[in-house]
């Protein structure tokens, strides 16, 4: 894939771990060796630098992006190709705590493998869902209410002191509080009112983790958002809920395919695109069908092979 490319790398050493630092050093000269005709490399210091550079890439003259981050950083490399009309495709370091998109590609987790399987990987457009509310995207998943509290607790200090588990013990401090409001779902122009305490959409979800396949079932293939509407209250009616949503099967009983969506509650519901925070409702939400393309491993199965090396 990057044989004969400008490539533009964006790295955040934020995420997850100190990599980010030990990769700005090396990774130039590494893609190079790949085959790239140039690779410059840009470590963030603000919240805005990876957005602005992916934004202006295009026109910079790069055709190519590496994401070189967490899930955030993924998303918002996505984001500045969406806005800027590019078709340049993404590739994925891993460095953050879930690395969601990574998984969903199945990509390797180590940087230096991952970048292997992006040289001789295939682009595959994704969907995306456009957060019209908010002014984002989302590849993920997004949603109001739960999911938002829990990614708001474990932040950044709670995900470098306990990795992976700070999600766990922030959903369980969030499931105890969970507390049903007044909400308004509209979906392809058909309204709902209900009382429900979360309302979620997924784009990219379908995960292989140790060799199990865990849902939600969500492809960025389909041309569309599969909603969920969480109801059930109390720690353990959370927990069944959780439980139905990541497993493959049964989650498809659970879920209702959408382009549009529109979330609204009294009072608000916090918001969370791709596991970061993001105010509050009304939640509004479009399906992008393949929107932005990514590097996927060679074995990747899903997508299309557009047929770009």
């Amino acid at each position: 894939m990057f044989q004969g490319r400008k490539v533009l790398a964006v790295l955040n050493p934020s995420s997850g771990s100190s990599r980010g630092e030990e990769l700005a050093a090396t990774l130039a000269g590494s893609v190079i060796e790949l085959g790239a005709e140039t690779c410059d490399v840009r470590v963030t210091e603000g919240p805005d630098d990876a957005l602005e550079w992916s934004t202006a890439a295009a026109g910079e003259g790069y055709d190519m992006l590496i994401a070189g981050g967490g899930d955030g950083t993924v998303t918002a490399l996505a984001q500045g190709v969406v806005a800027s009309g590019s078709r340049a495709p993404i590739a994925i370091l891993p460095l953050g705590t879930g690395n969601g998109l990574a998984r969903v590609l199945g990509l390797p987790l180590e940087p230096a493998e991952a970048l292997a399987a992006a040289a001789s990987g295939r682009a595959v457009p994704l969907d995306v869902i456009a957060v019209r509310s908010h002014d984002c995207v989302s590849l993920l998943f997004c949603g109001a209410g739960v999911d938002a509290v829990i990614n708001a607790a474990a932040d950044r200090e709670a995900k470098d002191r306990l990795g992976i588990f700070a999600y766990i013990w922030a959903a369980y401090v969030a499931a105890r509080a969970a507390r049903r409001r007044r909400v308004t779902v509209t979906i392809d122009g058909r309204q709902v009112r209900t009382n429900a305490h979360s309302v979620l959409a997924f784009n990219a979800t379908r995960l292989e983790v140790l060799g199990l396949k865990l849902g939600p079932d969500a492809s960025p293939h389909d041309a569309r958002m599969d909603v969920a509407i969480l109801r059930t209250t109390g720690v353990m009616g959370v927990l069944r809920k959780a439980l139905r949503l990541m497993d493959r099967t049964a989650s498809r009983t659970e879920l209702t395919p959408a382009s549009r969506l529109r979330v609204e509650a009294t009072p608000p519901l916090p918001v969370q695109v791709d596991g970061d925070p993001l105010g509050e409702t009304p939640l509004e939400l479009e399906v992008l069908p393949a929107a932005v393309t990514f590097v996927a491993p060679r074995g990747y199965r899903g997508g299309i092979d557009p047929g770009q090396q």
